[in-house]
């Protein structure tokens, strides 16, 4: 790979922060699914965050009340959430934690403006796309909510933060990218960026910090350059992450002899 340049094809590109993302789990996952654009896999996790994702958005535009959304993640469940299956216990806490966040559904208190709002934006001239889960207003402010399966925590508040502090902020990055987009099209920032985590019932509200939308800017804009510049898409070769979470890990060089390795013992 090495002795190929891609930045041509790297140059035409569209970015978004699943791409940028995408790069820095994996480089190796990156080259597969953006140059080699390999079909992907279904993946357990992914499709149940996906499925919450739609669901939650029905609700939004009107095509489910909040009592259907129960009766169709059950007997949708076993067609939307595909992939290989971690173990029972851990299927069947996801489809609990499902079930207790749907019935206890609360809408957020914002006022919608959009739900899974299509943005086309720039980041000093380079194109950037993106989807907003749910933007709204309160108070005239406007607010970015974000649904996450991931288990995120309030901000602790403490003098050193803790790792829970340090992936809160990593996932903020997101979304200060996208107030790019929102800056650009309303004219302002958003007031709150908040994260609805649906498989915890925790929801998050981070009040918008221009320093850290600075540091968000600049680290999309070094990773565009980043990428550009690689001369090796090297792999990050880590079993949890290549065998449920990577859509592409059937056709990695890499993860085939991991697996290969693995049957020898």
């Amino acid at each position: 790979m090495g002795e190929v340049s891609y930045r041509p094809l790297i140059e035409d590109m569209i970015w978004s922060y699943s791409r940028l993302e995408a790069f820095d789990d994996c480089p190796y996952r990156w080259f597969l699914k953006y140059i080699k654009h390999c079909k992907e896999s279904d993946k357990f996790y992914a499709t149940y965050g996906s499925f919450m994702h739609k669901l939650i958005e029905q609700y939004y535009n009107g095509t489910l009340t909040k009592d259907e959304m129960v009766t169709k993640f059950l007997v949708d469940f076993s067609k939307e959430v595909r992939g290989t299956r971690p173990q029972e216990s851990i299927v069947t806490k996801y489809i609990q934690c499902g079930c207790e966040y749907l019935r206890s559904f609360q809408p957020f208190r914002f006022n919608m403006i959009d739900v899974e709002k299509r943005v086309e934006f720039n980041i000093d001239g380079t194109p950037f796309v993106g989807f907003i889960d749910y933007l709204g207003e309160e108070d005239g402010e406007l607010v970015i909510v974000d649904n996450k399966s991931r288990d995120l925590k309030p901000r602790s508040k403490r003098a050193k933060p803790t790792l829970k502090d340090q992936e809160l902020d990593s996932m903020l990055k997101q979304l200060y990218i996208y107030s790019a987009a929102v800056k650009q099209e309303y004219g302002k920032f958003p007031k709150l960026l908040c994260f609805n985590c649906f498989r915890t019932g925790t929801f998050i509200e981070e009040p918008f910090n221009e320093d850290a939308y600075n540091a968000a800017i600049e680290w999309a804009k070094k990773q565009v350059e980043d990428i550009k510049d690689a001369d090796d898409f090297y792999p990050n070769r880590e079993f949890f992450s290549c065998y449920y979470i990577c859509g592409v890990s059937d056709e990695c060089c890499y993860y085939q002899l991991d697996r290969n390795e693995r049957r020898k013992y």
